[in-house]
């Protein structure tokens, strides 16, 4: 993860003469890396104001920076701040229902990160996109939020919302396996009393603290113009934007100037040692250094650092640990620059077996080999290649997690200035091998650091006229917008050209596809396709494993690798200027390998410790339990892609070889590209590098009908001391062909997978406050899709939380049919936030790819749209009542058996309990196999 991104992660108008600072400028950029332009001006009442244009696509994104986090808040009252920003979005005076909703319907795209919130240890962060048209409502909602949030945050607001952040403790940090360590890192690293020597969630104890004063004083305090810095980005008319601006924020009172925590660095003496033991399948060391802040000499080449140790198998520590030794599964390491201290970091899972002594010993002795001789020339530049290459990658976002809105506001926060993101890329490109040992020497000292291990736990317990708010700006018309055209082009051997051109960065995305998922894996060989995938770059004809991985990385590139039920992918991200070398080594790796013996021992074992970490995964294994369940334990699309571990213990390289010849044909593969590429160039490259790929086509794969089992059952898996359950509701659906496909997705988007606003989430999470968060998904697949509702709930309301997505899914099977104005708020949704899912070329490619995977024509990405439009209430309605079959959904619970078997009794329905791999878990259980 690129340092930008990572540290994002970590987190009637007046005149326009009334803006007080003149407008600053950005300079220049270099080195090919584009320059992201924008305009600031400052408000009377102290709020900064940036505006960067990007017409690519017709939306706009406001992204606000409050400067206030965990750091800022009083003892007592740790997880304060992310409260917070929960309470932000639960409505405002003028707009007094929930954010999500009426974000929705003025177009933002839940499912591409249209809206969202983020608290970290300095800022609180709240982002949102729709179309162009409704930049005028979005900044009325996010000024009236500011302005009136505190007159309608009442006791019961807080109450319940307090309880859905209790609820996102215990699904993130207290059910998931070594989640523990984070809530412990922070007070073993920072000295008591330190700003950042709490977690950012909090306490239980201090969060049922919280008073309603409390809320109203942290709001009045910190949430002011003076406080916020706000980013509009996107197609817009900067001159409109500055007058709605002043419009909507200008007649808000500053708030109290804040003083500043100062810089506070603290130095460890000796080590401090935590042992933790827990429910995790696999020993684990965290080691941990307090380290220099954002901004400041030596975090640039920190970051640095964590590449060369940490990052891909051409990394010491990957090489040594997982690739060489075979003492781990996985090793990474990061440096997280803040505002007032940074922290570096090395996370090593030790394969079953292994030694977390000898693990230490190793990272220790690389550590100090980097420290005394520090990297050689060729780390250097593929560490920072790679940073390159994935600051450009997020800069295809406007908006979102570390797109370009995100790093303009990051910069003017904590340095005042969105232009020293140039600066920040500058003191990249001047690093030296010498200025990186010297910051691994001054700050990374193996004789003083903390470290947590991790052991499993072996008892098996694991002054302006004032605005009228009370009317919002009418919404505006729907902008046009044609998604992009793919154009397409056939070698003579059957190798598929896919192309969506995009010129906007000088990069392109390449993802080859292969008809190898799961699918094909052949009976018993369950995860025979993941294990090829994953072996597949470690070596071919004229480059040994690790002469691959260094070839990638000089080139900046990343191989990412992904197995789905009928596609195996490799996907990369390349500047423009190294495409044709990329794509000669991703034909080598396609066309030419030659899994040897030990590499392929070496990834079985890594998928073997996988399952294993999955198993400690409730909502995995839940999720998992789903397909085999809904499709039949042996049917093709039951098996899980990575198998299980009675048929990866079988697979040999023997399978592999044959799966890789029967599977990677050209007649059955395609090549994706979107970037700064014509379909002219595109073809030129794959013919020089593939045209000679002979082999025809792979064998069809017959798929016969689904063999659901345990239909209108309970199916439970016991976890034992589970903080929460997690809860699975499955059935088939129509294969994504149907002719009625789009409305049911349409009221599947009524139902749970439409966001924050839809029945499930309202009921589960907004009513009864019983889960963090509901959805539902529809997943298709060539022959038939796995409808399911999923989310982790309170154990003591398990039973409950079954109840209610037992009624919601009766209600829309004509129950409770979709009324008008949800129809036409789920429509427009889809509508509206359509353009949203072109914005980055990773989700255009993922779209075109899945149209190739369920043999679906490319001009569908044309033709949705309208279809969408076309809709009626009456089709979505007889969509849900035609699919939705409440009494064949099987229900599925990963929880502590002892807590809520009662219950699930109670329900009136047979339970079956099963193990992890769906195995009958005792004699006494009835069989649903």
């Amino acid at each position: 993860m690129p340092r930008l991104i990572l540290l994002l992660a970590l987190a009637a108008s007046i005149p326009i003469a009334a803006l007080a600072a003149p407008p600053a400028t950005a300079t220049p950029g270099s080195r090919g890396i584009p320059e992201i332009p924008f305009e600031k001006h400052v408000l009377p009442n102290g709020l900064q104001v940036i505006l960067h244009v990007d017409r690519k696509l017709p939306i706009v994104h406001v992204n606000q920076w409050f400067h206030v986090g965990s750091k800022n808040e009083a003892r007592g009252r740790t997880g304060f701040a992310h409260l917070f920003e929960h309470l932000m979005f639960l409505g405002s005076k003028n707009a007094n229902e929930d954010y999500f909703v009426y974000a929705e319907r003025l177009g933002a795209n839940l499912r591409e990160g249209g809206v969202n919130g983020t608290t970290n240890h300095d800022c609180t962060n709240y982002f949102a996109t729709v179309p162009s048209a409704n930049l005028e409502s979005l900044l009325w909602l996010e000024s009236d939020r500011l302005a009136t949030l505190s007159d309608v945050t009442d006791q019961a607001k807080l109450d319940k919302e307090r309880e859905v952040v209790r609820n996102e403790r215990r699904q993130n940090y207290e059910s998931e396996p070594y989640a523990g360590g984070w809530l412990l890192l922070p007070r073993a690293v920072f000295p008591e009393g330190h700003p950042y020597s709490w977690p950012i969630i909090g306490s239980h104890e201090d969060l049922a603290a919280a008073t309603l004063e409390d809320v109203k004083d942290f709001f009045r305090r910190y949430y002011t113009p003076n406080n916020l810095s706000l980013v509009i980005a996107g197609d817009f008319e900067p001159d409109v934007a500055k007058q709605l601006v002043e419009k909507y924020f200008g007649g808000i009172p500053p708030g109290p100037a804040l003083e500043r925590p100062a810089r506070w660095v603290p130095a460890l003496d000796g080590e401090k040692v935590f042992e933790i033991a827990d429910r995790v399948p696999q020993e684990r060391v965290v080691l941990a250094w307090p380290t220099s802040e954002f901004f400041a000499k030596g975090d640039v080449e920190l970051t640095l650092a964590a590449r060369i140790l940490g990052d891909g198998l051409s990394s010491r520590l990957q090489r040594a640990l997982v690739y060489e030794r075979q003492l781990c599964t996985t090793v990474q390491a990061f440096q997280s620059s803040r505002e007032i201290a940074g922290v570096f970091a090395v996370i090593a899972t030790a394969r079953p077996g292994s030694s977390l002594a000898e693990v230490e010993q190793v990272i220790d002795a690389e550590i100090a080999r980097l420290a005394k001789a520090g990297p050689s020339a060729a780390e250097l530049v593929r560490g920072r290649n790679k940073e390159e290459t994935e600051f450009v990658s997020g800069l295809e976002r406007i908006g979102g997690f570390g797109g370009k809105a995100d790093v303009l506001n990051r910069y003017n926060t904590f340095l005042g200035d969105p232009g020293k993101v140039s600066e920040d890329l500058g003191r990249l490109r001047a690093a030296t091998p010498e200025s990186v040992r010297a910051a691994v020497a001054r700050w990374i000292d193996t004789r003083s650091r903390v470290v947590v291990r991790f052991r499993p736990e072996r008892s098996g317990r694991p002054a302006q006229v004032e605005l009228d708010r009370t009317r919002p700006p009418a919404t505006g018309s729907d902008s046009s917008f044609q998604a992009p055209e793919v154009k397409a082009a056939k070698l003579a051997n059957g190798l598929e050209v896919l192309v969506v051109e995009r010129a906007d960065l000088p990069k392109v995305h390449v993802r080859f596809l292969a008809r190898a998922g799961s699918v094909a894996d052949g009976k018993g060989k369950g995860g025979l396709g993941s294990l090829t995938l994953a072996s597949i770059d470690k070596g071919t004809k004229s480059r040994a494993a690790l002469a691959l991985a260094d070839a990638l990385g000089n080139l900046g590139i990343g191989l990412e690798r992904e197995t789905g039920r009928e596609t195996a992918s490799l996907t990369l991200d390349v500047l423009k200027r190294n495409l044709p070398a990329a794509l000669g080594l991703l034909a080598d790796v396609v066309r030419n390998p030659v899994f040897p013996a030990q590499e392929v021992e070496r990834e079985r074992k890594q998928q073997l410790d996988a399952l294993a970490q999955l198993a400690q995964d409730p909502t995995a294994l839940a999720r998992r339990l789903a397909g085999q369940l809904a499709f039949g334990f042996d049917h093709p699309y039951g098996r899980p892609e990575l198998g299980l571990g009675g048929t990866v213990e079988g697979l040999n390289r023997a399978d592999v070889v044959a799966f890789h010849a029967a599977r990677f044909r050209p007649g059955g593969s395609a090549l994706v590209f979107v970037g700064a590429v014509t379909l002219a160039e595109a073809r030129a490259l794959a013919e020089r590098e593939f045209g000679s790929w002979s082999g025809g086509a792979p064998e069809a794969i017959v798929v016969p009908p689904p063999r659901p089992v345990a239909r209108g059952k309970v199916v439970l898996v016991d976890r034992q001391d589970s903080p929460q359950s997690a809860i699975v509701q499955v059935q088939l659906a129509p294969p994504s062909r149907a002719a009625d496909f789009y409305a049911l997705a349409a009221a599947d988007s009524v139902y749970g997978g439409g966001g924050f606003g839809t029945r499930l989430n309202l009921n589960l999470r907004e009513t009864k406050g019983y889960s963090y968060g509901v959805f539902s998904v529809l997943m298709a697949a060539r022959e038939a899709t796995l409808w399911f509702a999923t989310g982790e709930v309170q154990t003591d309301k398990t039973k409950e939380s079954l109840v209610e997505l037992r009624k919601e899914l009766a209600d829309l099977a004509g129950g409770r049919p979709i009324a008008p104005e949800e129809f036409e708020a789920a429509k427009q949704r889809k509508l509206r936030g359509y353009a949203q899912g072109f914005e980055s070329y990773w989700r255009i490619a993922e779209r075109v790819a899945r149209l190739w995977t369920l043999g679906l024509p490319s001009t569908e990405l044309q033709r949705e749209a309208d279809v969408v439009a076309a809709l009626t209430e009456k089709e979505v309605n007889a969509a849900a009542r035609a699919h939705a079959r409440p009494g064949e959904a099987t229900l599925i619970v990963v929880g502590d058996r002892s807590k809520v078997e009662k219950g699930l009794a109670e329900l009136g329905l047979e339970v079956v309990e099963l193990d992890s791999e769906g195995k009958p878990a005792k004699a006494t259980t009835s069989s649903v196999r």
